[in-house]
């Protein structure tokens, strides 16, 4: 089959033949349909998110399940699937416990690009490991364990509902980590596919007033096409000195969808006393800022980590909001590229020209 691999940190990806293994137990081999190009994926690519290459990315997948390996029971070949990044064993502490989306053994291996036994599922014509980082998506197929996978309903296109692997999942689970009430004040640092679709999963809860922040004048509008109430750009006005005058004190809740130092910190400087600040942007892994640990404990804001949300709980109710109008992925993807034009979307992304690409085999 055909893949994009990256051979070495900065340098342009490779359409290279590689070789696929049939998938093991618990594993399902997917035809890739389409898959999102995100923001974590050039993480990889430079070396900020350090999987060792030589290594094929993609973790936003939809496609139809070609085979399943041993133990499979959850889909069967012929399902129209999405995939979520997150890949839960079902079988961790966190798992049984109800939190899949912080699967201890999926952590174990997440950075090493590996299946669960260690082992990769890809090859090169010279035999040499490949190894992939969240699914793989980025070629003509993709192996992943069975519990990151969601049937599609039939009449549910497959290239629009694709980016819920990342930018849906991971909303949802930031909306949901915050416990927003009736009424509150939330902004959202960063108008990617992530914060955008917070805030279209905002406008679904109920949440009062939706401030966005955000570096572009169009993802701005984009913003608030999609239900944001106000928004402010971070370029031409001091954010925190805005967010706080706008709202008299500071907004109830923030959530970090920015995944920079900068943005961290303007999410904790913003809040209001009491308030609560959710961090769900991913920054590289060295990444550090300083806390004034007085203003945390003295104002009692709370500080939330959040890692998407549980492929098998979460994943079916984002369909539902797609079925019901209430979540557009849509709206999040800004062209759609063949897989040898996957260099092409890299650079928009890199230049904040596009906010959710599509790359179709």
């Amino acid at each position: 089959m055909r893949a994009a691999v990256l051979f070495n940190y900065k340098e342009p990806l490779k359409i290279e033949e590689v070789e696929i293994e049939d998938p093991k137990e618990n594993e399902v081999m997917v035809q890739v349909v389409a898959t999102g190009l995100c923001h974590s994926d050039v993480n990889v690519f430079v070396g900020a998110t350090p999987v060792p290459p030589p290594v094929v990315a993609g973790h936003e997948i939809a496609g139809i399940v070609k085979k399943v390996g041993s133990g499979v029971t959850r889909v069967k070949p012929g399902d129209r699937v999405i995939s979520a990044f997150i890949h839960p064993c079902g079988k961790c502490r966190n798992c049984i416990s109800g939190h899949e989306n912080l699967c201890e053994t999926f952590s174990s291996v997440r950075l090493k690009g590996t299946m669960f036994d260690g082992t990769t599922r890809l090859r090169l014509k010279n035999g040499t490991a490949v190894r992939t980082f969240l699914g793989g998506g980025f070629a003509e197929y993709a192996i992943v364990h069975e519990n990151a996978l969601t049937v599609v309903p039939q009449d549910m296109d497959l290239q629009k509902v694709a980016v819920l692997g990342c930018a849906g999942i991971t909303g949802y689970g930031a909306v949901d980590s915050a416990k927003i009430e009736p009424g509150e004040t939330v902004a959202v640092v960063g108008v990617g596919g992530v914060g955008l679709s917070i805030i279209q999963l905002l406008k679904a809860s109920g949440a009062g007033r939706i401030i966005a922040l955000g570096t572009k004048k169009w993802k701005l509008e984009k913003a608030m096409e999609l239900g944001a109430t106000d928004i402010i750009n971070t370029k031409e006005t001091d954010p925190i000195k805005a967010l706080k005058d706008i709202t008299g004190g500071g907004p109830d809740v923030v959530i970090e969808a920015g995944g920079t130092q900068e943005t961290v910190q303007m999410a904790i400087e913003s809040v209001r006393i009491g308030g609560r600040v959710v961090l769900v942007g991913l920054p590289p892994v060295s990444a550090q800022i300083p806390l004034r640990i007085a203003v945390i404990v003295r104002n009692g804001i709370t500080i939330i980590g959040n890692y998407g949300g549980r492929p098998r709980i979460d994943m079916p109710r984002l369909l539902q909001l797609v079925r019901s109008g209430k979540y557009d992925p849509s709206k999040l993807v800004t062209g759609k590229y063949r897989l040898e034009e996957i260099n092409e979307a890299v650079k928009l992304l890199e230049q904040g020209e596009a906010i959710r690409s599509l790359i179709i085999p």
